[in-house]
C-alpha cells in the first residue's frame, strides 16, 4: 500500500481542517463554494431559457432581444464551462495558500477582492445577453458577445483568478507547511491560469483593441483557450488524487509522481505561451501548431487516470458511503474522459464530431469537479451529505449522459451532421442520406 510519512497527506479532510478553521478561511471558502453552485445556476437558466426560445411561437408571449439564442447559449458556455471550471481552480488556490502557510496566509486580504471581482462577473457576463447590442460570437474555446460590458466581465474573471494564483504562489515561496498533490494543483492552477491570461492579453494587444467580428475572438481566444485547457485537467488531476485517497484510503498513485504530472502541465502551459513568438500572429501556421499543441494535454492526465483506475480496480476499496461515492466519481470521470479524448482522434473542426469530443472531456472534467465540491469542499464546511445514494445517481445520471450525447453527436457527425447550427441543419429524416446528397448541407 501507498502510505505518505505524514497520514494527512491521503486524509484530507481531517489533514486540511486545521488550516482551513479559522473564521476567514472557512468563510472564504464558503463565498467561494456559494460561487462556484451559482455559476452553474446561472448556466442552467439560460440553458432553460433558450430552449424555450425555440418553443414555436416563444417569440409572441416575450420580446426575446435580437440574437437571443445565440446569446443564451454563449451564456451557457461560459458559465458551465469557465466560471465554473476557474472558481473549482481558485478554491485549489486557496486551499494551497493555507495549507502551505499553516493556516496563517501572506497577502490573506486578497480573497476578498477576487471574491469581489467574480461576483460583479456574474452581471457583467449575463447582462448583455438580454440587451438588443452587441453580435454574438461562437467561436471557441470562449464564445463571446462583442460588447464592452461583456469583455469587462472576462476582466473580471481573470482579476479574481490573478489575485488568487499570486497569493498561492507567494504562499509556496515562503512555505511553513506541508506541499501535497491537492496544493500542488493549486499551485498549477494559479500558474497556468497566469500563463493564459498572458496569452490573451498578448493576443488583445495584437488585435489592437475590442473584437467587432467573430473572427476577432477566434483569433483572441485560440492561444489562450489551448492553454486554459491546462488549467481543466490540472483540476481535474487534483481531483482524482482527493477521489482516489477517499474511495481506497491511501492515494491512488504516489505523491511525487502526482506533483511531477502537474508540474509538467503547468511547464507546457508556459511553453503554450511561447508558442506565440514564433510564427506571425493570427496565421494559419500558428493557428496549425496550437492545434497540434493539444495533444501536450494528453501525457499527464492519461498517466494518471491509468494508475488512478488500475488502482481503483485492484482495490481493497472502503465501504463508507462516502468512499462508494468518491469510488464512482472517479471511474466515470476516467471513463468519459478517455472516451471524449478518444474522440477527438478523429475531428475536422467541420461537424458534430468535434462537439462530440470537446462535450466527452469537459464530461470527465465535470464529474471530477462535481465530485471534488460534494467530497471536500462540503465536509471541510461541515456540510457533509446524508443522501448518498442521490448523489451516486445524479454522478450516474450525468457521466453516462454525457457519454451518450458525445457518442450521438459523434455518429451524427460521422453522418455530416454541421456544428453549431441551429435552424439550418438537415432534419432528422435526412441526415442518414448526406453522404449521396451533399446539397443537403447547403445553407440557403
Amino acid at each position: 500500500m501507498l502510505r505518505p510519512a505524514q497520514e494527512q497527506r491521503w486524509d484530507p479532510i481531517e489533514g486540511f481542517r486545521p488550516t482551513l478553521l479559522g473564521t476567514a478561511a472557512a468563510r472564504e471558502l464558503r463565498a467561494w463554494s456559494v460561487i462556484a453552485l451559482g455559476a452553474l445556476a446561472v448556466a442552467g437558466v439560460f440553458a432553460l431559457l433558450l430552449a424555450i426560445s425555440r418553443i414555436p411561437g416563444a417569440d409572441k408571449l416575450f420580446p426575446w432581444p435580437v440574437a437571443f439564442y445565440e446569446k443564451s447559449l454563449i451564456i451557457h458556455v461560459v458559465f458551465s464551462f469557465v466560471v465554473w471550471f476557474v472558481v473549482c481552480g481558485i478554491i485549489l488556490m486557496q486551499v494551497a495558500a493555507y495549507r502551505l502557510s499553516e493556516g496563517a496566509p501572506a497577502l490573506a486580504n486578497l480573497g476578498i477582492p477576487a471574491m469581489s471581482a467574480m461576483t460583479l462577473a456574474f452581471a457583467l457576463l449575463a447582462t448583455p445577453a438580454l440587451m438588443d447590442r452587441g453580435i454574438p460570437s461562437l467561436n471557441n474555446y470562449i464564445p463571446a458577445i462583442t460588447d464592452p460590458v461583456y469583455y469587462l466581465g472576462l476582466l473580471a474573471v481573470g482579476f479574481a483568478a490573478v489575485l488568487t494564483g499570486v497569493r498561492a504562489l507567494a504562499n509556496a515561496i515562503t512555505r511553513s507547511g506541508p506541499l501535497e498533490p491537492i496544493g500542488a494543483a493549486g499551485l498549477a492552477c494559479a500558474v497556468i491560469a497566469l500563463a493564459a491570461l498572458s496569452a490573451f492579453a498578448i493576443s488583445w494587444n495584437r488585435l489592437g483593441g475590442m473584437p467587432t467580428i467573430a473572427a476577432d475572438n477566434e483569433d483572441l481566444f485560440w492561444a489562450g483557450g489551448h492553454i486554459f485547457q491546462f488549467f481543466n485537467t490540472t483540476v481535474m488531476i487534483g481531483a482524482w488524487v482527493l477521489l482516489g485517497g477517499r474511495a481506497l484510503g491511501h492515494p491512488p498513485v504516489l505523491p511525487k509522481i502526482a506533483m511531477a504530472a502537474l508540474a509538467v502541465n503547468a511547464l507546457l502551459a508556459i511553453g503554450g505561451v511561447a508558442l506565440l513568438f514564433v510564427e506571425l500572429p493570427f496565421s494559419v501556421a500558428e493557428r496549425q501548431l496550437y492545434t497540434l499543441y493539444q495533444y501536450a494535454l494528453a501525457p499527464a492526465p492519461i498517466f494518471i487516470g491509468l494508475l488512478s483506475g488500475i488502482a481503483l480496480l485492484r482495490g481493497p476499496r472502503l465501504e463508507s458511503p462516502a468512499a462508494k461515492t468518491a469510488g464512482l466519481a472517479l471511474g466515470l470521470s476516467i471513463i468519459v474522459f478517455f472516451a471524449g479524448g478518444f474522440l477527438g482522434i478523429f475531428v475536422d473542426g467541420l461537424d458534430t464530431r468535434t462537439p462530440a469530443h470537446y462535450h466527452g472531456v469537459i464530461g470527465g472534467v465535470n464529474v471530477a469537479a462535481m465530485a471534488f465540491i460534494l467530497l471536500f469542499v462540503l465536509p471541510l464546511l461541515d456540510r457533509g451529505l446524508t443522501r448518498w445514494k442521490a448523489a451516486r445517481a445524479s454522478l450516474w445520471l450525468y457521466g453516462m449522459g454525457q457519454l451518450l450525447h458525445s457518442l450521438g453527436l459523434f455518429i451524427a457527425g460521422g453522418y455530416g451532421a454541421p456544428r453549431k447550427v441551429s435552424d439550418t441543419s438537415p432534419s432528422i429524416e435526412v441526415i442518414g442520406n448526406i453522404h449521396e446528397n451533399p446539397e443537403l448541407l447547403e445553407v440557403k
